[in-house]
């Protein structure tokens, strides 16, 4: 509460230069119920009125609803539209330095057996394939968003990166190989974005790429270096031609018609999870369906993996706890395709042994 109260002649300030923007992500977030997005929108004209009433209703509604207010007021989305914000807000905000060094260390499965030891410095290695342009299909347009992020965010959680971009089949095949008899560390991250069937993803030339020949060099008897240590791949690419039925438990906004909104899909077979132990694959959605991108900003999925693993890592959340508010953050989306209503939940699935935590940074601020 005092977070919003401390700042609140700024933020009015700001915030209220265009506030009916920042009225629809407080919607989004489900910070306000939808007659309160009502109300304050039908004064949104008077933006200092409307600015004043909003944060006089997250303080009201206590330190959970301004700690989230303030978290969503730090998304680049939000920050790039108000970049004043950068200044005025920084990730350590309702979390003292000294309690989010400790973040980690605090959490009792975190220094035992029950976790993966993360104590390397770089962590790991983390591929990042992001296939734009194809042959065949369409191009991915806001797929180069999605790359830039989950570079930063890698990055900061003092991975080592390696970016490429329009790989084929076997090229992209080639560098995950390559990497595995490379890769050292604590852990390794794979992150694809392409095209996609039920039974893969597919490279630049439209060939597939299993899901299953991607994560077979990272195997134990193949890269015994990794051995016993987490591996986690992230692939945002649709997985078949259905459109999820959607189950309203509230309204949600549909800010704009989403012409933006485009599908990284593809007809295939049925995909298969390898049985090793320590793999997480986590997929933008589950089989047979669509996943979504927006052609400007990036897909749901990535933005949404990004923002939580910043988020999580601060407080000190496992994987699968930040996963697990990925799969709401991504479920509470929605938009218009082809004149449908587009839905989606992501499918994670994992053989992780322990619980998998990631070291705060040194620097706090991403």
């Amino acid at each position: 509460m005092d977070s919003i109260r401390s700042k609140k002649t700024t933020l009015i300030d700001i915030l209220s230069t265009d506030a009916s923007f920042i009225l629809q992500h407080v919607q989004r977030e489900n910070l306000i119920t939808g007659r309160e997005y009502k109300n304050l929108y039908s004064m949104s004209q008077n933006g200092e009125k409307t600015t004043i009433e909003l944060l006089d209703k997250m303080m009201n509604k206590g330190d959970d609803h301004c700690k989230r207010f303030i978290s969503m007021l730090r998304e680049s989305e939000i920050v790039g539209t108000f970049p004043a914000l950068k200044e005025l807000l920084n990730p350590q905000e309702n979390v003292p330095h000294q309690e989010i060094a400790q973040a980690a260390t605090d959490n009792p499965d975190n220094n035992s057996d029950s976790a993966y030891k993360m104590v390397n410095n770089p962590r790991g290695l983390c591929i990042i394939i992001n296939n734009v342009n194809f042959q065949k299909l369409s191009t991915r347009n806001g797929s180069s968003e999605d790359a830039d992020a989950l570079e930063q965010v890698f990055t900061w959680l003092n991975f080592k990166v390696e970016c490429h971009k329009d790989l084929t089949k076997d090229k992209m095949k080639s560098v995950v190989q390559e990497g595995s008899q490379r890769a050292d560390g604590d852990c390794f991250v794979c992150c694809v974005m392409s095209h996609g069937e039920t039974n893969g993803v597919l490279g630049c030339d439209s060939e597939v790429v299993t899901v299953e020949e991607m994560i077979t060099p990272l195997k134990g008897n193949n890269c015994p270096r990794l051995a016993g240590k987490p591996k986690l791949f992230f692939i945002q690419a649709c997985r078949g031609r259905l459109f999820q039925n959607e189950a309203r438990i509230q309204a949600d906004s549909s800010r704009e018609d989403n012409q933006g909104l485009e599908m990284d899909a593809y007809p295939g077979e049925i995909i298969s999870i390898p049985a090793d132990a320590d793999f997480l694959v986590s997929m933008a959605t589950v089989n047979e369906y669509f996943s979504f991108r927006n052609s400007k900003t990036g897909s749901w999925f990535i933005q949404s993996l990004c923002k939580r693993l910043r988020e999580g890592i601060l407080r000190g959340d496992d994987i699968l706890t930040i996963l697990t508010y990925v799969n709401d953050d991504v479920s509470r989306e929605e938009g218009l395709i082809r004149g449908k209503r587009a839905k989606q939940v992501p499918d994670q699935s994992f053989r992780l042994r322990k619980r998998l935590f990631f070291p705060v940074p040194d620097s706090p601020d991403l």
